[in-house]
């Protein structure tokens, strides 16, 4: 097999088991409390989906199945890289949020506002974490459809964002203002004394 074609074999075996390895984890979770606004949920969730089957199966696509350029070597392996770094960002983030995580935008049992690991810095370093990867994943891919998929998911990700900081933000008032202020939503915030608004405001 020729190396560009092991490399995109590897990015997909790495997402399989990074799969087969959050659903494990789905499993370590506090009982939900308050569920979200069915907005943000419906609204994060068809985008997701819709972004996946673009990156995944382009062919459902037309003409936005071409590829845009052929990947070099050099891009194949960074794309590797930001794979591997995107899902142990994901990972560190999981752990650091332990029984607090859900897959939907709910407030749980005893739900705790983390400020460790990732979260010192990021708000929401798993969805840093899977934008990353996917980004080095359409980056080998090499796809329009891709590239579609990739800013719907960017957009999906950022919805959730959105309605977990509203559902949080009441309940943990000062706290969260200030973990605002500290804290960037996908990257670390450059300057940590500007004031931060409403989160929807």
């Amino acid at each position: 097999m020729h190396t560009s074609a092991r490399i995109l074999a590897w990015i997909g075996i790495l997402w399989l088991a990074w799969i087969a390895a959050w659903w494990t984890l789905a499993f370590w979770r506090k009982p939900v409390r308050q569920r979200g606004d069915a907005k943000y949920e419906l609204g994060h969730r068809v985008l997701l989906i819709a972004g996946a089957l673009m990156i995944w199966r382009p062919v459902w696509f037309g003409p936005l199945r071409a590829r845009p350029y052929a990947p070099p070597l050099w891009l194949l392996w960074a794309g590797l890289a930001a794979v591997l770094a995107g899902m142990a960002l994901t990972f560190w983030a999981r752990f650091s949020l332990g029984g607090n995580w859900s897959g939907r935008i709910v407030l749980k049992t005893g739900h705790e506002l983390i400020r460790r690991g990732p979260y010192a810095r990021i708000r929401h370093p798993i969805y840093t974490g899977i934008l990353l990867a996917l980004l080095g994943t359409v980056a080998a891919l090499s796809s329009w459809s891709g590239w579609l998929g990739l800013a719907l998911a960017f957009l999906a990700l950022t919805i959730k964002a959105r309605g977990e900081e509203k559902l949080l933000a009441p309940v943990f008032g000062a706290e969260f203002a200030e973990h605002l202020r500290r804290t960037g939503r996908f990257l670390p915030r450059l300057r940590r004394d500007r004031q931060v608004s409403h989160p929807l405001s």
